[in-house]
């Protein structure tokens, strides 16, 4: 088995959260924050105002005039829509790259991240009628771990392989066997150092193992079930993709059936393709 030394050492190298993401989803945490403490922290911040006047004048709005201040585009977006334009805007550099470790193209890993935040929150919906502040976050960063691992498990992706092709370990278990962790853990204590909250980091880093959090977490059950589907119907499979255990048990939890399923996917599909613009946004 591998030593994790070298990979702790690439969790520490790892740029932290944009500062100004993190200050402006602090005060969109709060109900009553108003658009004046909202402008305070983004408004120097160009990449962020590029971003919400792409959005508010792409066609996922279709408005008959064009939007050209910030101040404008945050009163039309609201906080929900501006909290995701914030958080896409701050880990599309992490997921956006080729990642050759695990056989994803480029955007592939990035894609799979927007797929998996939609889907958790559609099937929140579904079994909650809303979404907790924290779910689209955690499904967001779901796989961050694998910016971290994608190296080391390009250099030893023949055992890993091997391990997956004899039908003894799932790529999670083939991971930890190989390095002594896996992208899941590694993106826990990922989360745990950019100081997200406990909710967060939990539903990362139990995103293949929902079994192991705790029985009113709900949040790492839809993402994991999330994910579980963004793969399913082909986004960022990738290498280990095929080799995601389904858990009966988490549908039960969640109160769903095999029509829940299709019809989330349905929903998902008709949101996915209004998004695709949003996608190339940052």
């Amino acid at each position: 088995m591998m030593g994790v030394k070298d990979i702790t050492a690439a969790i520490k190298a790892l740029p932290p959260f944009p500062s100004v993401a993190t200050q402006a989803l602090s005060v969109l945490e709060d109900a009553g924050a108003s658009v004046e403490d909202v402008i305070a922290i983004v408004e120097y911040d160009p990449s962020i105002t590029a971003n919400v006047l792409k959005l508010c004048n792409s066609a996922y709005y279709g408005l008959s005039r064009k939007v050209h201040s910030l101040r404008e585009g945050l009163v039309l977006l609201g906080n929900a829509q501006l909290k995701d334009i914030l958080l896409a805007g701050a880990v599309v550099k992490f997921f956006e790259k080729k990642h050759k470790g695990y056989d994803l193209a480029k955007g592939d890993l990035w894609k799979h991240a927007v797929a998996t935040g939609v889907i958790a929150r559609l099937i929140s919906q579904r079994v909650n009628g809303h979404e907790p502040p924290s779910l689209f976050t955690a499904a967001l960063l779901h796989d961050i771990g694998k910016v971290v691992l994608d190296g080391f498990v390009d250099e030893y992706f023949e055992p890993i392989m091997a391990l997956v092709a004899s039908g003894s370990h799932s790529f999670l278990e083939a991971e930890t066997e190989v390095f002594g962790t896996n992208h899941a853990e590694i993106g826990g204590k990922i989360a745990a150092t950019w100081d997200f909250p406990e909710e967060i980091v939990t539903a990362i880093a139990f995103h293949h193992r929902p079994e192991q959090a705790s029985q009113d977490d709900q949040v790492t059950r839809l993402v994991y079930l999330a994910n579980v589907i963004a793969l399913s119907v082909g986004i960022g499979v990738g290498a280990d993709g095929l080799s995601c255990r389904g858990k009966q048990e988490v549908m039960d939890q969640l109160g769903l059936a095999s029509r829940d399923l299709e019809a989330i996917v349905i929903d998902f599909y008709n949101e996915y393709h209004r998004i695709q613009d949003v996608l190339g946004m940052v």
